[in-house]
């Protein structure tokens, strides 16, 4: 549109011209006779030209000054658009130098024009390497997640070309780390024990198939523990469910004391039953770990609430260790039958699976 009314513009120009130099020729000619009976006419003639002409131009001077301000008011339409949003819009060109900044990424990281977006952006001294860069490229829109100074943003990358067959981007970042610390807490309930603040059923069952196999592809040790409360039903009987909670977290902290964090995997596998899934773990070693923990537990004293009654529980812990044709359901089931082993010898022991070895509390 606003070049059409550039060339309207233009042949009106050139036409006002040819009609001066109608005017010119004709007065020349006037002057020395040549044209004496045409003249009037001629005049005539010319004059209705010109002001053809002049209204010609003026009409379209008029038709662009709308374009210009059609054009402006877009402008001034999308630059609120694009200052309001609390999202930071940036245009980089090819060669990754920042070209334009809304109000947004400007409150973030100052003005940054004309510098390079890994410099002013994330803070690097070479271009970052952004997964899907090749699909950029080739044209396609790319959404990514990306950390920077901290934050979490979903990143929305377009490319244009604009001009030139070079191609640039339009970068968009929403900043998401509420929602994705949101997220992970969700993720966290929803993989824990709210009782013993150990991980639940659903996670064990999760975790223990691939530890399995990340020990079978790497030739690695894998240990199970399988913890018991030895005659836990009939404490909850005689002292309540309340107290019976408290057992729970106490066993709960215990078992956290003594395993390493991040590493060992601690569950609550049902009602009194806990398990600890111990990656890279001889059977000496979970031997070692499991006398700790039986120990550390046996020394509790809980207090009863209504007569200030001091008791002590014990548990029974069973071990398996991974063998060469096992899988995780059948490492399950030998640490299962370990711990009843345990039971069955009075409990307040550990034992391995398919040998006598344990050791009572006492004689830690």
């Amino acid at each position: 549109m606003r070049i059409s009314k550039c060339l309207e513009l233009w042949f009106g120009i050139v036409l006002l011209s040819l009609t001066g130099m109608a005017v010119f020729i004709s007065l020349s000619l006037a002057k020395i006779g040549k044209i004496q009976k045409t003249a009037g006419s001629l005049y005539t003639g010319v004059l209705i030209a010109v002001i053809f002409s002049v209204v010609y131009i003026y009409c379209a001077t008029r038709g662009v000054k709308k374009s210009y301000k059609a054009i402006e008011e877009q402008k001034d339409f999308f630059d609120t658009i694009l200052s309001t949003t609390k999202d930071m819009i940036f245009i980089i060109d090819k060669e990754n130098k920042i070209q334009y900044m809304n109000k947004a990424a400007l409150k973030e990281y100052g003005l940054a024009l004309g510098k390079y977006c890994c410099h002013a952006i994330c803070h690097q001294e070479i271009p970052c390497q952004q997964n899907g860069i090749e699909k950029i490229l080739q044209g396609h829109a790319l959404q990514i997640e990306r950390t920077m100074n901290g934050k979490i943003y979903d990143s929305i990358i377009v490319p244009f070309v604009m001009g030139t067959k070079d191609i640039s981007k339009m970068e968009i970042l929403r900043d998401i780390t509420e929602r994705k610390h949101l997220q992970d807490e969700l993720e966290r309930l929803s993989i824990t024990d709210k009782l013993t603040g150990l991980y639940n059923r659903r996670y064990f069952d999760d975790i223990l198939e691939k530890e399995v196999l990340r020990a079978r592809r790497l030739r690695h040790d894998l240990c199970l523990l399988f913890i018991d409360i030895d005659k836990f039903k009939n404490f909850n009987d005689d002292y309540g469910h309340a107290m019976g909670d408290k057992v729970l977290q106490r066993l709960g902290n215990i078992i956290k004391k003594h395993i390493r964090n991040g590493i060992d995997v601690p569950c609550r596998y049902g009602g009194e039953e806990l398990t600890v899934i111990l990656p890279e773990t001889s059977n000496c070693s979970a031997i070692t770990i499991a006398n700790r923990i039986l120990k550390g537990f046996g020394n509790i004293e809980f207090h009863i609430s209504s007569g200030g009654e001091a008791v002590q529980r014990t548990i029974s812990i069973g071990i398996a260790e991974l063998a060469r044709h096992n899988d995780a359901k059948s490492l399950l089931v030998h640490a299962d039958k370990a711990m009843y082993k345990a039971k069955k010898e009075g409990g307040n022991k550990v034992c391995g699976y398919e040998s006598a070895v344990y050791v009572r509390s006492s004689d830690v």
